[in-house]
């Protein structure tokens, strides 16, 4: 038999129900009451509160979220109450939603990201491969997890078309997860970053790439770099990194001796 559908909250009960969320401490509401409130919500962004607060009980909410799931279907606040409660049956049904998320799959990979290493490549790739911002940037913060361990032309392939694309966030994102490595490729690829033409932002993220890295490999681009960047700004920058480099200080001031350069 089905249950019966809740009865809506009027205006004035959300506003009350809002005023409550802002004074938590003094009056927390229940996991039970929260699960029975959300769907009676009709207001996005007090739902998406609600979701949230429901979501921060933590693993055992799993009980009360998921019977949610069965009976209202996807939606917003019960994607991000699954992804911040971080229960494994969490994960399985953020995964079972992606196939029919439409618009709301980039917040289903928002959410999946803090299962990163528990997630299968091909979601990963996927989303990196999706035209959306927020997708990549998903995919990006899934693919951290295993950054470290994936060969070095495997990772390539997945990352070097999105230091191609045209929002600068993304650009620079995929520099911050290219900077936990120092293979020889990787540097080449970062390196290729640093022009006076490139996006706001990403010739800058590009210098501190390689000074994050700091291996005398990436020392030498940014010497390199020193020597032909004309742009007053950009070459602050790598001045900046290279000064930094405490562990190759004597080697960078001997190449720099050598070169005939000053910083």
């Amino acid at each position: 038999m089905p249950m019966p559908a809740a009865t809506p909250l009027d205006a004035e009960q959300q506003a009350n129900l809002a005023q409550r969320l802002g004074q938590w401490r003094r009056q927390p509401l229940s996991p039970e009451e929260l699960a029975e409130l959300l769907p009676r919500i009709s207001e996005p962004h007090l739902a998406l509160a609600v979701g949230e607060r429901l979501g921060m009980v933590g693993p055992g909410a799993i009980s009360l979220i998921l019977p949610l799931c069965h009976s209202q279907g996807i939606n917003a606040p019960l994607i991000k109450a699954l992804g911040i409660c971080h229960h494994p049956q969490a994960r399985d049904q953020l995964i079972a939603w992606l196939d029919q998320a439409g618009a709301l799959r980039a917040a289903v990979l928002e959410s999946l990201t803090c299962w990163g290493n528990q997630i299968d490549l091909s979601i990963i790739r996927s989303a990196l491969a999706a035209p959306a911002r927020a997708e990549r940037l998903a995919g990006l913060a899934m693919l951290t997890f295993r950054s470290r361990s994936m060969v070095t032309c495997e990772l390539l392939k997945l990352t070097k078309p999105l230091l191609e694309d045209l929002r600068a966030e993304v650009v620079i994102a995929t520099l911050r997860l290219l900077q936990r490595r120092h293979d020889p490729e990787i540097l080449k690829a970062i390196n290729g970053c640093i022009s006076s033409e490139a996006l706001p932002g990403v010739a800058e993220s590009a210098i501190q790439a390689l000074g994050c890295i700091g291996t005398q490999q990436s020392c030498q681009l940014l010497i390199a770099q020193a020597q032909q960047l004309q742009n007053f700004s950009l070459l602050s920058a790598v001045e900046r990194q290279l000064q930094a480099q405490v562990r190759h200080r004597n080697w960078i001031d001997q190449t720099l001796r050598d070169n005939h350069q000053t910083l």
